[in-house]
């Protein structure tokens, strides 16, 4: 025959704490994870639990209940300040993301001083791109030509509606200020010697504060 009499027993302290850490952690990897309704759900769980914590435990440990509250809030609280901090300060690769214009396999082929535009959708802004390219003989050309190693062959990089281009050899990088703009444009120029087909790749693009 059940015995009732156990149900009436507090439970520990220590089981509502855990709970209680669990509940939290849970809620904030939802949030740092976009889980839909994550946090809400810990939320209410927690308050739930809070309540039949203060409920069940004795008048003498509900100090320590109340402390394991607070705890996991500073706790909760610190994580999310951290990541605010983290999130801000960290940086963004959008290589993968540049796009250009009517370029093959997003690589364009340019013959000297042609010029071709590429924007990259930015859903992170930062203050900061920092940019390199890869310049390499042509496919179809390579066989007959060796440009990429000449120290003429370059590109000039011009962002925005920024008039001032820089020049970028092959692997050099560069960081421009791009200040949180929700898109990026800008155009290439290619400075190669004549009847030479250069190949054009971004090496690296990464946005960051």
């Amino acid at each position: 025959m059940l015995d009732f009499s156990k149900l009436k027993a507090p439970l520990p302290p220590s089981f509502f704490w855990t709970l209680l850490f669990f509940l939290c952690l849970f809620g904030f990897t939802a949030w740092l994870l976009q889980v839909n309704a994550g946090a809400e759900i810990a939320g209410v769980l927690s308050l739930a639990v809070s309540v039949v914590a203060l409920i069940a435990s004795p008048s003498d440990s509900r100090p320590a209940v109340w402390g394991a509250l607070a705890s996991a809030f500073v706790l909760v609280v610190l994580g999310t300040l951290g990541y605010l901090i983290y999130d801000n300060l960290r940086s963004v690769d959008v290589t993968a993301d540049v796009r250009f214009e009517g370029a093959q396999q997003n690589s364009p082929v340019l013959m000297n001083s042609q010029r071709t535009t590429f924007t990259i959708p930015v859903t992170e802004p930062r203050d900061h791109l920092t940019i390199s390219f890869r310049i390499t003989d042509a496919p179809d050309s390579e066989a007959v030509q060796d440009c990429g190693t000449d120290t003429f062959t370059s590109v000039e990089l011009a962002l925005g509606g920024n008039p001032d281009a820089i020049r970028l050899e092959s692997g050099e990088e560069r960081t421009l200020p791009v200040r949180g703009d929700p898109d990026i444009r800008g155009a290439v120029t290619m400075n190669a010697l004549v009847d030479c087909q250069m190949q054009l790749q971004v090496a690296r693009a990464e946005l960051h504060n």
